[in-house]
């Protein structure tokens, strides 16, 4: 099935109720972290469209408003689509610069419509994401990273899929927002990619619910998710 490309609603509808709503979880999320501000962010879900990458996007476009340096990397290098909703070439990127093909000045792009924010394009489909996800380059690449930039988000491939590319990048970073699309998931999925994620020694730090209307049976709805939420320590 072919990967929807993600809506921009902070560019696009920046007044709207939906760009409100990615304000929110901005300020929610801020300062999450005991003694400071979460610097680096990895945006996921249990399992493929439930709509991570929208949500990573947008908040980038809402941290940036707030006049930081806030850098999106494209972190899913199976089915990337990053460079696609901010209509950017994608023949170098985060696996182009991790296989030594390519500067990183010659990766990471300005987006004009939404000042203070970058993006660092996925690249060319690897053979291998995982053990270049994996590699030293891609701590050391992070670390530089981290330097240059006040904060990171991290869009990413889901959690319960058979590799480990979430879960490798979820150590790198200082806190996990796990997206759970509404109506389409069960609440065992959700928290076994909760689990695994806390195994890893990320931090999760809440969840978002997308896509909220009336489920299917057996699918999580809003209060379902509001009790597992709570029950679970998660925001």
């Amino acid at each position: 099935m072919k990967k929807k490309t993600p809506k921009l609603y902070c560019l696009e509808q920046p007044k709207s109720s939906n760009g409100d709503q990615f304000r929110t979880i901005r300020s929610n999320i801020r300062y999450t972290r005991v003694g400071g501000e979460i610097r680096s962010l990895l945006v996921t879900s249990s399992l493929p469209d439930e709509g991570k990458s929208t949500i990573a996007m947008n908040l980038a476009i809402a941290m940036a408003e707030t006049g930081r340096t806030v850098l999106l990397i494209d972190g899913d290098l199976r089915t990337p689509t990053v460079h696609k909703a901010f209509d950017l070439p994608n023949w170098v990127g985060l696996s182009s610069i991790l296989v030594d093909q390519t500067r990183l000045e010659d990766c990471i792009f300005s987006i004009e419509d939404s000042e203070g924010l970058f993006v660092l394009t996925s690249g060319p489909i690897s053979p291998n994401p995982a053990d270049l996800l994996g590699s030293t380059g891609m701590k050391r690449l992070f670390a530089e990273l981290s330097e240059r930039f006040d904060t990171i988000v991290i869009d990413s491939s889901s959690v319960l899929m058979p590799f480990s590319d979430a879960l490798i990048l979820a150590k790198m970073t200082e806190g996990v927002l796990l997206v759970v699309k509404s109506g389409k998931v069960l609440l065992k999925h959700t928290n076994s990619a909760k689990q695994m994620l806390e195994q890893q020694g990320a931090h999760v730090l809440g969840a978002v619910l997308n896509y909220r209307k009336s489920s299917k049976r057996y699918k999580i709805r809003g209060e379902d998710f509001a009790d597992w939420a709570s029950s679970s320590g998660m925001v």
